[in-house]
């Protein structure tokens, strides 16, 4: 039987569109339509009858908490990955070579620091807005694993975050990510987390949504199951080249994975708490 299938990457060419000095990579494509296509689900639930939420709000949103991922995204890089960036401010946010003056594009985003822009984000527009902060942001993030999973076929297509060596059938050949140029069997790990933090997150966050549930609930499981997703996809994940290992085998996206599990454990405490004691006083 054939394995050409194995070399399938080899023909992908991260970048999408070409104008001159400038270039579109289908990383970017992959980001906005994530928004777009989370958005659009979002929006499909505020129609429903039963909504708590308008249409109006989501688009607000949604436009907010964009830029908040944008932001946070970038700086988390910056802050974990490549603290050189923090050297040229400017860098982080526009696509200029502060050298050369020349466009180089933006290259580089962290879930975690996107997670923390975003969240920062969504707690002043509920603010303002007065909304229900758990409330809305069990809505919210019952579209974030679509955003996720898009996300994540954008790293595939930009032939970053590659896997480890491996042998296993279905091991693909991907680019050494030190060099660049010696492609080898590797685990296709970014579609691991695509399957994992995408499809799967998405259908049971679907699930518990039909479960009449304690506001909050819904984001704390949301926070646990990416947690968990992305601390089993690392383990076939490349480590990367600016932090290594810690204590000889975890990754630093494991280690900020375990961060954010034990708040989310903590949470689902604090709702089951407070909710027994709600119920023994008849409130």
């Amino acid at each position: 039987m054939s394995e050409s299938w194995r070399y399938f990457a080899e023909c992908i060419d991260p970048v999408a569109l070409t104008a001159g000095p400038f270039t579109v990579r289908w990383y970017a494509i992959c980001f906005i339509l994530g928004f777009l296509v989370a958005t659009a689900f979002l929006l499909r639930r505020a129609r429903k009858a039963d909504s708590r939420f308008d249409t109006e709000t989501v688009w607000d949103a949604a436009f907010s908490i964009f830029f908040g991922t944008l932001l946070g995204g970038r700086l988390g890089y910056a802050l974990l990955y490549d603290p050189s960036l923090l050297s040229t401010p400017m860098s982080l946010f526009l696509p200029i070579d502060s050298g050369t003056g020349s466009y180089s594009g933006i290259h580089g985003m962290s879930f975690f620091g996107a997670l923390i822009g975003s969240g920062i984000v969504f707690l002043v527009f509920v603010r303002i807005r007065k909304l229900g902060m758990l409330a809305f942001a069990d809505f919210v993030v019952s579209g974030v694993p679509l955003a996720l999973f898009l996300g994540r076929i954008g790293n595939f297509l930009n032939l970053e975050l590659v896997g480890r060596k491996t042998d296993v059938p279905w091991g693909i050949y991907l680019p050494d990510p030190s060099t660049g140029g010696t492609w080898e069997l590797r685990h296709p790990s970014v579609l691991y987390e695509a399957l994992l933090e995408g499809v799967v997150l998405f259908l049971f966050l679907a699930f518990l949504r039909k479960r009449k549930l304690p506001d909050g609930s819904v984001s704390a499981v949301f926070l646990i199951g990416y947690s968990v997703a992305r601390f089993i996809a690392e383990f076939f994940r490349e480590p990367d080249p600016g932090t290594g290992l810690f204590f000889g085998w975890m990754t630093m996206g494991q280690a900020l994975s375990l961060g954010m599990l034990s708040v989310a454990v903590s949470l689902v405490v604090i709702f089951v708490w407070r909710n027994r004691s709600e119920s023994r006083t008849g409130v």
